[in-house]
């Protein structure tokens, strides 16, 4: 007999000791994402370090634009010299602005990554904490995507769907950051 059927069979040999453990449960881990309390106050915050950001290349930008507007004045009036320290100050500024997009951009991306795994992690625990009397054998995120782009889990008959569950379960929850403040 091949494995998999011996362990499909072994439940039917020993129910008592097996009455739910193939029993399979489906999260829609994008909407328990988007429905965590900790999921606004983080999109806000990133929100407006982003606009920060702009605010401040924006500002840099204009800078760099006066600087070199200064530099074709001088030019025009032939003070070579002010015009070789304005061009080494546009050279500077330029930098500033090459180093912002880059930087800042890739920092700005690293926050959003790390505060989007804290809260994953956070939902992760919750639905173990959610089945913690091991009521499901397993429970599958249905909004993931295979490398190809299709679904992870393509048909699920009889698996149950515990998102609403799981969403109401984490908002009686006291968060991660919560608890750490509370400490």
């Amino acid at each position: 007999m091949p494995r998999i059927a011996l362990l499909l069979a072994f439940p039917l040999f020993f129910p008592a000791t097996f009455s739910h453990a193939l029993d399979i449960a489906v999260v829609d881990m994008t909407k328990v994402f988007e429905a965590h309390p900790l999921t606004d106050a983080v999109t806000k915050e990133l929100t407006n370090d982003r606009e920060a950001s702009r605010a401040d290349f924006k500002e840099k930008s204009n800078a760099l634009k006066e600087i070199l507007q200064r530099h074709q004045e001088l030019i025009r009036a032939g003070k070579k010299t002010e015009a070789a320290e304005e061009l080494k100050k546009a050279n500077e500024a330029e930098k500033a602005i090459a180093t912002l997009r880059t930087t800042g951009l890739r920092d700005l991306e690293e926050n959003f990554r790390k505060a989007k795994n804290r809260i994953m992690s956070e939902i992760v625990k919750s639905i173990e904490a959610f089945n913690a009397e091991g009521k499901y054998a397993l429970v599958f995120d249905m909004s993931s995507s295979s490398s190809n782009g299709l679904p992870q889990v393509v048909h699920s008959p009889g698996a149950t769907d515990i998102t609403e569950e799981v969403i109401a379960f984490i908002n009686k929850q006291p968060s991660e950051e919560g608890k750490e403040k509370a400490e």
